[in-house]
């Protein structure tokens, strides 16, 4: 079982992190996802399916996590509202391509809890919007809504970064 935690540990963080607000709550959902693994390890048939396996119940973990320590829906309404975009965003794709893939999981990381569950849902995991709608207890106009208003977010906080980086660069 350490070997396999060892092993693995990295790869579930990665996982964890993209659907939790810090380092600490990744590795609790990690930790508690481990947990489900050892105790169905031994049904696992096929070893191919091994990492999409694990992925899939880190990935159910963190959201039983957030579902069970979600604030009330006023606290999470207000958290969403102070967080609307209000500037207009640049719509230029080539400067994206300036950003490091850590740079933009870190800007993902800042995204409001709600929209960062459907985000990576929907674009890391693939997940179509019914299918989140069920997983979070939320409607499906929720979902596309959530993704929507994190895609502006994003491409907000991301022209910000890379006009930052081109500013220092030209110094």
């Amino acid at each position: 079982m350490r070997a396999f935690y060892e092993r693995f540990h990295g790869y579930a963080l990665t996982v964890c992190m993209a659907y939790s607000k810090d380092r600490d709550d990744a590795l609790e959902v990690m930790n508690d996802g481990f947990l489900k693994v050892f105790k169905n390890l031994k049904n696992l048939d096929n070893q191919a399916v091994l990492l999409p396996w694990l992925r899939r119940i880190m990935i159910n973990t963190a959201i039983d996590y957030h579902r069970k320590n979600s604030r009330n829906k006023t606290e999470i309404l207000t958290e969403l509202q102070t967080k609307q975009i209000t500037e207009p965003y640049q719509n230029d794709v080539s400067i994206y391509a300036q950003l490091s893939a850590n740079e933009i999981m870190q800007t993902i990381q800042q995204l409001p809890m709600p929209y960062r569950l459907v985000f990576s849902l929907f674009v890391v995991e693939g997940y179509a919007h019914k299918e989140i709608a069920e997983k979070l207890h939320i409607a499906e106009s929720t979902s596309r809504s959530h993704l929507t208003d994190a895609n502006k977010m994003l491409r907000k906080m991301l022209g910000k970064l890379t006009k930052i980086e081109n500013e220092q660069s030209q110094r």
